[in-house]
């Protein structure tokens, strides 16, 4: 294999590695948390259940609830959970915020993800 075409690759496998580490702040119920990029099955899987959901607003909520509830390894403690009343996990979400948070969130996750076009001017850290 060419040296350059080997060295660019490998470049590219780097910079690939370096961005799922990276991580990521939004504010969940008036508090900065740390978000994470889920792996390449769990980001299919999302972006799966977002198309089959389009044309179903509550569910393209719920689709977006648990895309926020998988980036946030805080999200997921169970002290959380128990301290908020909640059995199901992905309740949490909808205890902390309210629709339109959880819409411009999970739109933001998903345009981090690259499963959908954001505005790439606009950092979406910024929310």
């Amino acid at each position: 294999m060419d040296k350059k075409l080997l060295d660019a690759l490998a470049a590219k496998a780097e910079q690939r590695k370096a961005d799922k580490a990276k991580v990521i702040q939004f504010k969940v119920g008036g508090q900065l948390l740390d978000f994470v990029k889920i792996g390449h099955t769990a980001q299919l899987d999302a972006y799966e259940a977002f198309l089959a959901a389009r044309d179903q607003p509550s569910q393209m909520l719920d689709v977006g609830a648990q895309l926020i509830y998988d980036c946030c390894p805080a999200l997921q403690d169970p002290e959380l959970h128990t301290a908020l009343g909640v059995t199901d996990p992905y309740d949490v979400i909808w205890v902390l915020m309210d629709v339109r948070e959880v819409n411009a969130l999970a739109a933001s996750l998903f345009a981090w993800l690259g499963l959908i076009a954001g505005d790439e001017d606009e950092d979406p850290a910024k929310n």
